[in-house]
């Protein structure tokens, strides 16, 4: 990645790193902080110092905002992510909420701080990263293309706020980008790599940029005052011919008119897409249990696309693009409007290959549609779901990664590839097939001068084929090439809409953790069936109490309730069957084992999505005494667990949408299905714990032998309310056994 590298930075330089897509510019960041070694495999010869200290050594010395930012995410709360890194190098607890509080607003998130952050869109994600790496105060800041998801108000605000810090403090930095206009007045030294991670240029940001400016533009940089390239030429046969066919020239004189927000429109005898104004609301769930119903997105006008158009959309992070995406998708079913495609079908009733045919998905994070462990794999994977075995079929897909930059990479592992790499492999995945609508969000993000000309020349040849694409983008340059631009609203909608606080909202974890665990032993004593069914009552009367709020009702927690018992209840009955065969085909045997089962697994099924797992690591630590670093681990892991329905969905997605079917009546169908989600789970959460072992060091946690906590550990009365109410069942247990 780099090779013969031999830098010194001064105290209080302000660097900018540049370099083609794919340099290793974030591998030196990392290597600047001394986390090369957390998860990376490799060899590397030679050191790396901070202030004559090994770096990685001094806690919070260095910040590090990674490439991908939601991997940084380690903590429940906006809060709580933020205070991470000052509770790793000890800060007192009296002075970081003012900390976290002006960490926000330095970096323009103006959110409450109990918001989740698994609420966050993309952007917001970002800065909530940034907000992290200042609240460390560290002396040394480097930021992997901080501003890449950002409209362009929301990213002056960060660099505003990067600016203030740096010269407050009197920070050392380094930044990488791929567009340095922007940075130009806030750096003193530019930093040069080639494609192969040797330095070629090193010197004053104007003087270096006055003096190389041929050569940059040649590699790639995009240079200030160079403009955006031209797209490279493609030749259309690389993509395939989407179902609806070639656009047709014919317009009318409504559409001249239109036309003056991007090129002329281009008509076919059908529409590939058509969505009316379409509202998308999303219910949260906070970590005391608290569900939320906001408007997470509006398409404020009906958005109707031919073959061969482009659309963009465009707002400020957290405007809900990414939201409408997923909706023409048919991954969200908007709560308000309809999205039709081709004939009139709605896309989240088409059948996995007919919805492969229809439309293909470039996600924010391109990390979340790869399938497969071989890149040419995974350009051809949907081509043949589709069952084409066209002559040539695999010469285009070597074609379509000659032309990104990827032909070298045929048969590596696509989950080694740089942010960049994988955004430009999804691009080739989705088109080779020729579907008739390409969904795109940031298609250019992370592109050096080359790779976008080769992306935008790409998409300009699928066009040409027939393809419609529907972008969420930033990128004026693509914005400016778009037949129609739909603004979203990036202010707050409304207020959420609460469903109401659950009785057991905001509960001591210990105390949930004790009442599942005393369900364990009262299931274990049951004395039969009969006994049994008068304790599930009771348990069900105590769950009712503690799932009620005033405004929610009891429908919609039941509901989550029997979801979440699904897996207990086939365990249950997996019991009574095993007890049934081998007890003399006892129904009565049969039906204490399943009733014991359900004993044991319904209070965990009430009170284990209430903990909070950052309160779970307050009281493990501050009171139960348990290793810091232990604990915080613990705690974080946790926390990623939460997310595994999320990824399991959207593997799932991502599958359905690359053709992956799956055929409910075939048991062997079923059970491939579940075998790939399970196996691509295990891979995303192996490649989700090294990210968050190097987010987490990035943020002090190597190095953190004395840590604080931001909140001190509470009891309530409330707290033995519900350990006083979990010991009920046991003791009727016991009676029940006299």
């Amino acid at each position: 990645m780099l090779r013969d590298l031999d830098l010194a930075i001064e105290a209080g330089e302000r660097v900018l790193l540049v370099g083609p897509s794919g340099s290793g510019k974030s591998t030196l960041l990392r290597a600047l902080a001394g986390l090369l070694e957390t998860a990376d495999a490799g060899e590397r010869t030679g050191s790396v110092t901070i202030d004559g200290a090994v770096a990685g050594e001094q806690p919070g010395a260095v910040g590090l905002v990674l490439q991908e930012p939601g991997a940084g995410v380690v903590a429940s709360t906006v809060e709580r992510d933020i205070a991470f890194g000052p509770e790793n190098v000890g800060m007192p607890r009296a002075a970081m909420p003012e900390l976290v509080t002006s960490a926000l607003a330095q970096v323009g998130l103006d959110l409450p701080l109990s918001t989740p952050t698994d609420a966050l869109s993309g952007g917001q994600t970002q800065r909530l990263a940034l907000a992290g790496a200042l609240a460390l105060e560290p002396t040394v800041l480097l930021l992997d293309e901080p501003t890449a998801m950002l409209a362009a108000a929301d990213a002056a605000v960060v660099r505003a706020s990067v600016d203030a810090a740096v010269r407050e403090q009197g920070l050392t930095l380094v930044v990488v980008e791929h567009v340095l206009g922007p940075w130009i007045d806030l750096v003193d030294r530019l930093i040069v790599l080639d494609a192969s991670g040797v330095i070629v240029a090193d010197g004053p940001v104007r003087e270096t940029l006055a003096a190389r400016h041929t050569q940059l533009v040649g590699m790639g940089v995009w240079v200030p005052g160079a403009g955006a390239p031209d797209p490279l030429p493609v030749d259309p046969a690389l993509v395939g011919v989407p179902h609806l066919g070639p656009p047709h020239p014919r317009q009318s004189s409504e559409e001249n008119t239109r036309s003056a927000v991007g090129p002329s429109r281009m008509f076919s005898s059908l529409d590939c897409l058509e969505a009316t104004r379409l509202t998308v609301t999303r219910r949260t769930a906070t970590v005391d249990g608290i569900v939320t119903e906001r408007v997470a997105a509006r398409l404020e006008e009906p958005l109707r696309l031919a073959p061969g158009e482009l659309a963009a959309l465009v707002g400020r992070s957290g405007s809900g693009k990414s939201t409408i995406l997923h909706a023409l998708a048919g991954f969200l079913v908007p709560a308000k409007g309809t999205v039709r495609v081709g004939d009139g079908e709605d896309p989240a009733r088409l059948a996995p290959v007919e919805l492969a045919r229809r439309l293909a998905w470039i996600p924010q994070w391109a990390s979340s549609t790869i399938v497969t462990g071989r890149v040419l794999d995974e350009v051809l994977l949907t081509s043949r779901q589709l069952g084409d075995d066209t002559p040539g079929l695999e010469e285009r897909a070597r074609g379509l990664l000659e032309t990104l930059g990827l032909g070298r990479l045929a048969d590596a592992d696509p989950r080694h590839l740089s942010g960049g790499e994988m955004r430009r492999l999804a691009i080739a995945s989705a088109i080779l097939h020729g579907p008739d609508i390409v969904l795109a969000d940031e298609p250019t993000v992370g592109q050096d001068r080359h790779t976008w000309a080769a992306i935008v020349g790409l998409l300009a040849a699928y066009r040409a084929q027939g393809g419609a694409i529907v972008t969420a983008t930033h990128d004026q340059a693509v914005i400016d090439r778009a037949h129609q631009v739909h603004h979203l609203d990036g202010q707050p909608r409304e207020a959420p809409g609460t469903h109401g606080r659950p009785w057991l909202s905001g509960r001591n974890p210990l105390a949930l953790l004790a009442g599942a665990a005393l369900a364990v032993p009262a299931g274990v004593a049951s004395p039969g069936w009969r006994a049994s069914i008068v304790l599930l009552a009771l348990q069900f009367v105590l769950a009712v109490a503690g799932l009620t709020s005033r405004r929610a009702g009891l429908f919609r927690p039941l509901r989550a309730l029997a979801i979440r018992l699904l897996p207990g209840v086939l365990a249950a009955l997996s019991v009574a069957w095993s007890t049934w065969l081998l007890g003399g085909r006892s129904l009565d045997l049969a039906a204490t084992g399943f009733t014991r089962v359900l004993l044991i697994v319904l209070p965990s099924a009430v009170l284990l999505p209430f903990i909070d797992t950052d309160r779970l690591g307050d009281e493990l630590a501050q009171r139960l005494r348990l290793p810091d670093r232990f604990v915080v681990a613990v705690a974080a892991a946790l926390h990623r667990m939460q997310s595994f329905g999320d990824i399991w969905t959207e593997i799932a997605r991502a599958r359905k949408v690359r053709g992956i079917g799956i055929s409910w009546r075939r048991t062997k169908s079923v059970v491939r299905h579940v075998i790939a989600l399970t196996i691509g789970l295990l891979v995303r959460s192996l490649r989700s714990a090294a990210e968050l072992a190097v987010a987490m060091d990035a943020r002090g946690f190597a190095t953190a032998h004395r840590r604080s906590w931001l909140r001190p550990v509470t009891w309530r009365v409330r707290d033995s309310v519900v350990v006083v109410a979990s010991m009920m069942p046991l003791l009727l247990t016991l009676l029940f056994r006299r």
